[in-house]
């Protein structure tokens, strides 16, 4: 089917299914992407990532091809909008509620088909879906709720297996690192996940060993080669108590340098049956929701307890005070920018937050800024500047 008549069903089907939606765009191209995590695949289509949904399928049956599609596209796209309220909202209860009171109509900016078959009575597809960021956010102001939408830096994830043979990151069949694997490959929350394919240069170079001991040369050499800002090891130690098998599992969080921050979780005896390994995967469920409730509790947006920050922005020249007044407008947990001075060397504002200090300082950080507070004035500068 030609792209250009693709895109014309799709847009007098949706006008007609929803009527609300203003500028609804589809563009259709041919064959898929290469896989990767489901968040990430959205960068170069959604204009705010976090509030879109990639790579959704589509296999739905009916009397009729029309009819297939309309079912099909209405249950991918409700998938789409329940992913990105479970990403923005922590709490079951929370997502449910809005989901609940809101449409996904209401707030669908493009979808971009990947690819899509028209059978007689079937319609194969497989879609991204992109969000509105702004009406979302004005729902969830308006319904009182307190949500999340930075993304983590990378955090290289390093799965470790000690039992009486040895300990190893990268044994193929072993149920604890296999599902570390599919955990992060799966993964599309605010946490931004990364993991070292398994090679034969890899398994020499990282071994299991070193990983445990925290060796700062190895773990700053992966975090390299990874791309990542900080490195997580989840070991899980198996031992013998008698007869019973027993796990201690533990997750321990390291810098990029391999220097160590903190232990994120320990879970020790946790028996383990020689078949079942729901332990396992109840303890990975623990130890991520660990890190996704550290980093979501961190940078929480609640304009109900809005504060304000009066900072100084020292710049050099014209361009560089735009730049910095751009980069704030683009933080979410700032509501506002008020300048209240402005001289050749730069200025001062009055920053509206909704949310802590620390969800600040994270979301310069992503915009490639930092808050100095000297005791006496509280500046914000380029993170080069500060180092």
């Amino acid at each position: 089917m030609h792209p250009a008549l693709i895109c014309e069903i799709f847009l007098k089907f949706l006008r007609q299914r929803t009527s609300a939606i203003i500028g609804l765009l589809f563009i259709a191209t041919s064959g898929l992407l290469a896989m990767g995590p489901a968040a990430a695949q959205t960068a170069s289509r959604c204009d705010e990532p976090v509030f879109g949904a990639a790579s959704i399928a589509i296999d739905q049956r009916a009397a009729t091809s029309a009819e297939a599609r309309e079912a099909g596209v209405d249950a991918a796209a409700r998938s789409a909008f329940l992913q990105v309220l479970g990403r923005l909202l922590l709490a079951d209860a929370d997502q449910q509620q809005f989901a609940a009171a809101h449409e996904y109509d209401a707030f669908t900016d493009f979808v971009h088909i990947i690819e899509e078959k028209n059978l007689e009575k079937r319609y194969i597809a497989t879609l991204d879906f992109c969000f509105d960021a702004e009406r979302v956010r004005a729902a969830l102001q308006a319904d009182g709720l307190q949500w999340a939408e930075l993304q983590s830096p990378p955090i290289l994830l390093l799965p470790v297996w000690k039992d009486p043979g040895g300990a190893s990151a990268w044994l193929r069949d072993n149920h604890w690192i296999a599902g570390w694997r599919s955990e992060i490959d799966s993964y599309n929350g605010l946490v931004n996940l990364r993991r070292l394919p398994h090679n034969l240069t890899h398994e020499r170079r990282f071994r299991g060993d070193d990983l445990l001991a925290g060796d700062p040369i190895k773990l700053a050499a992966a975090a390299r080669l990874a791309g990542a800002e900080q490195v997580m090891v989840v070991m899980a130690q198996l031992d013998y108590l008698g007869s019973k098998r027993v796990v201690d599992v533990e997750a321990r969080l390291f810098d990029k340098v391999g220097q160590p921050l903190t232990t994120v979780i320990t879970i020790p005896k946790i028996e383990l049956d020689k078949t079942d390994m729901t332990q396992l995967d109840m303890a990975r469920r623990m130890v991520m929701d660990r890190v996704e409730g550290s980093w979501h509790g961190a940078n929480l947006i609640n304009s109900n307890a809005a504060g304000y920050l009066l900072a100084s922005l020292p710049v050099a020249n014209a361009k560089q005070w735009s730049d910095r007044l751009d980069a704030l407008r683009q933080v979410a947990v700032i509501e506002s920018v008020t300048i209240r001075t402005l001289d050749r060397r730069g200025g001062t504002v009055s920053l509206a937050l909704a949310g802590s200090r620390e969800a600040l300082q994270n979301a310069l950080a992503s915009e490639g800024l930092m808050l100095i507070d000297s005791g006496d004035e509280i500046s914000i500068v380029a993170q080069s500047a500060g180092q």
